[in-house]
């Protein structure tokens, strides 16, 4: 249980902290990554659950 405890603190950022690269898809199919969209400038990265759901 307090390695797991461990795991989870180690993973989450904080403020400032760089975000890892990855790539999504978006409405029309076209594959984004955050390395391309960060070339243009400043990027927000808002994750939250999806909709209608209980989280």
């Amino acid at each position: 249980m307090l390695a797991a405890a461990l795991l989870v603190l180690a993973a989450t950022p904080v403020v400032g902290d760089v975000a890892p690269d990855f790539a999504v898809k978006d409405v029309d199919g076209r594959e984004l990554t955050l390395s391309k969209l960060v070339e243009r400038g400043p990027v927000v990265v808002a994750f939250y659950p999806k909709a209608f759901t209980a989280g």
